[in-house]
């Protein structure tokens, strides 16, 4: 059981508790599904259950959380961790071992189990997640999705008997939510405790016990959670034309990360100036690698890259050219505060930006002091974005940027994505969002390491 009573939470150098006057009562078994805007403090709330707050995050912390009768605060995060199970948004951050199999095993060594108990855990746990065929594979060379089953894997093997999953499906599928959801509802049917928080929260509903919607750091209500609204990208695409004048030509493309398997295979596109195009295709297609090579991170095996007129060009000829974003926001935030992250980029660039304009943009002005790693994953999300369009490149590149936005930042991302392209700019974005179709002119579709589709909206 969970009881949480009247608890507040200010992380350090903040304006306003992330989260004020919680009281929540979660029975043994409950499925409980949170809700909420970027930032609202669902994260947060998971924090202080697994007892990262106050352990690890600093701040001010009020009130009592009790799990299964012990205080998180008074425990090392360790033993907490023998019941607690954490699967967190980012999952390289609870990635450890170089193979796949043997971090799955690493958790459950650590509890000191018998060879036999943790080998039997382990290949249970992969064949649960689908990544038994890949025990031997190397965890560097997963894709991000792979990666999120991985963390999955290695949590549920540890057989905790509360689960909390931070946004868990972010970076999956539609094989890899299917088989998750399978995951969760076998957890329930053996009477595990479950709080999850999600964005595209359609599936979980019919598992939930309880729906908590979360507003500014607080319990506003129980909901039966509406599906996401579908008008914000057709009607604003309405009418808007494709260029007509080459910005990226690839023929004959082929890249492989080692000799047994290509990543991609004979790849042949032509994308046009001022284009919107999304980029899809189940974990471990190719989306990624395909990104990297039309930016000129990776260099094709075989074919050519042409970009605004330059033949296979220099990762250094095209820097202020090309923008592009990680699947991991955390991988290029380097500033200690938000406005001082928008500014470093054009700042080694000696450009000259009104910041103020770019943080009403999504709307950070009041948060423009925060530390960035003190911000929720979606928020840190929308930061990476814009220190990439504070470069103002002619070519815009983000890898899975919806991950962990909620309905209304994710509008608001794509109103600065219309405004790019209406200026002329063309923007490539790799997804899993569903709702890909109400927002991109244009669809790629890949799998293993081809595109098997392209199709053009009107």
């Amino acid at each position: 059981m969970i009881s949480i009573k009247k608890l507040t939470y200010m992380y350090p150098e903040a304006d306003s508790p992330a989260l004020k006057d919680i009281d929540l009562e979660v029975s043994d078994g409950e499925f409980i599904l949170i809700t909420g805007a970027t930032g609202s403090g669902k994260s947060t709330l998971l924090y202080c259950i697994n007892g990262l707050i106050p352990h690890v995050f600093d701040g001010k912390l009020t009130g009592e959380v009790v799990v299964n009768g012990f205080l998180p605060k008074d425990m090392p995060v360790a033993e907490i961790s023998r019941v607690v199970g954490t699967v967190f948004q980012n999952p390289e951050s609870q990635i450890f071992m170089l193979k796949v199999e043997d971090d799955v095993a690493f958790g459950c060594e650590n509890l000191s189990l018998p060879e036999e108990d943790v080998i039997k855990r382990r290949d249970m746990a992969l064949k649960e997640m689908g990544l038994f065929h890949m025990r031997h594979a190397e965890t560097l060379n997963l894709s991000g999705g792979m990666k999120q089953r991985l963390a999955i894997s290695s949590v549920y093997a540890m057989g905790p008997n509360v689960f909390l999953f931070d946004e868990p499906t972010t970076d999956l599928d539609s094989t890899g939510r299917v088989e998750f959801l399978n995951i969760v509802r076998r957890l329930k049917e053996k009477g595990n405790t479950i709080l999850l928080t999600e964005h595209q929260y359609e599936d979980f509903l019919t598992l939930a016990d309880r729906v908590i919607v979360l507003e500014k750091g607080e319990i506003t209500g129980f909901s039966q959670a509406g599906s996401l609204h579908t008008t914000t990208g057709r009607e604003l695409l309405k009418g808007r034309k494709r260029g007509v004048s080459d910005e990226i030509d690839i023929q004959g493309v082929t890249f492989g990360y080692t000799k047994k398997r290509d990543a991609l295979v004979d790849i042949n596109l032509n994308i046009k100036r001022g284009e919107l195009i999304a980029v899809c295709g189940d974990n471990g297609s190719g989306k990624t690698t395909l990104l990297k090579v039309l930016t000129g991170l990776l260099k094709p095996v075989k074919g050519n890259v042409t970009i605004s007129g330059l033949v296979n060009p220099s990762l250094e000829e095209l820097i202020g050219r090309v923008g592009f974003l990680f699947q991991n926001p955390d991988e290029q935030l380097f500033a200690n505060s938000v406005e001082e992250e928008i500014m470093f980029a054009p700042m080694q660039l000696g450009k000259k930006i009104n910041k103020d304009e770019y943080l009403k943009i999504v709307g950070f002005s009041a948060i423009k002091k925060r530390h960035p790693q003190t911000l929720s994953r979606g928020q840190r999300q929308l930061l990476a974005i814009l220190s990439v369009m504070t470069i103002e490149p002619q070519i815009l590149v983000l890898d899975e940027p919806t991950t962990g936005l909620d309905h209304g930042n994710l509008c608001s991302l794509f109103r600065i994505l219309y405004k790019m392209v209406e200026e002329g700019k063309t923007v490539i974005f790799s997804t899993h969002h569903r709702k890909v179709k109400e927002f991109a002119q244009r669809v790629i579709l890949m799998k293993d390491g081809r595109v098997i589709k392209d199709e053009i909206y009107k």
